[in-house]
Order: C-alpha cells, then sequence, then structure tokens
C-alpha cells in the first residue's frame, strides 16, 4: 500500500501536529543497520525519519492511514519512536501493520 497518512498530537520540538505526512519508509530501509536495524520486523511499517517530521513521545496507538479505493483506512497503529527525540533523522516512526493481524482482530471480535 505506497501510502502514508499519519496523525500526530504528541508536544515536541515541530511535531507533525496533525498534518498529513506522506513519508512512507520502505522495510529494507527501516531494518537496515543505519535505521533500526533487526528491531523492526516484517510486520511492521515505517513512516518519517527525514529529520523534519515523524511522530513523537506520547503518540503511541495513533493511527497510521493509507487512501484505498477512495477511501482512507488504518494501516498501522503508533508502536514506538525514537528515545533521542523528536524528528530525528533515519529513526523513522515505526507502526504496526495491522493487517499482519487482521485473522486475530476477526477471531476476536469481528468488526461489522
Amino acid at each position: 500500500m505506497p501510502c502514508v497518512l499519519f496523525s500526530s498530537w504528541a508536544a515536541g520540538p515541530d511535531p507533525a501536529g496533525g498534518l498529513p505526512a506522506h513519508l512512507q519508509v520502505d522495510y529494507s530501509t527501516c531494518s537496515s543497520a543505519s535505521f533500526w536495524g533487526s528491531t523492526v520486523k516484517n510486520t511492521m511499517v515505517c513512516a518519517g525519519g527525514d529529520g523534519v517530521r515523524s511522530g513523537c513521545q506520547g503518540d503511541s496507538g495513533g493511527p497510521l492511514h493509507c487512501l484505498l479505493n477512495g477511501q482512507y483506512a488504518v494501516h498501522g497503529v503508533t508502536s514506538f519512536v525514537s528515545s533521542l527525540g523528536c524528528n530525528v533523522a533515519k529513526k523513522p516512526t515505526v507502526f504496526t501493520r495491522i493487517s499482519a493481524y487482521i485473522s486475530w482482530i476477526n477471531n476476536v471480535g469481528p468488526l461489522k
């Protein structure tokens, strides 16, 4: 899903502040040694990390939306950000990828 739109409501120096941030980072880059390395799993998706816009402490649980068939759908849930601060270069926001857990979600409580 080649899109990223996340909302940030955290306090910090120049947070995304709820503004769209179209900054998807592919898995091979995000899991490289100069980014997050093996901390990032294939059940995750990354966005930001350009040193200008990304999530910040306080954003955990926030949505990552993608435009799919003309409607926004939740693609991820904010999992973690850099402990070095907000908008750290090469430390994109990491989201849990919803599609990796859709079977579990449907088994626990089917969405109507």
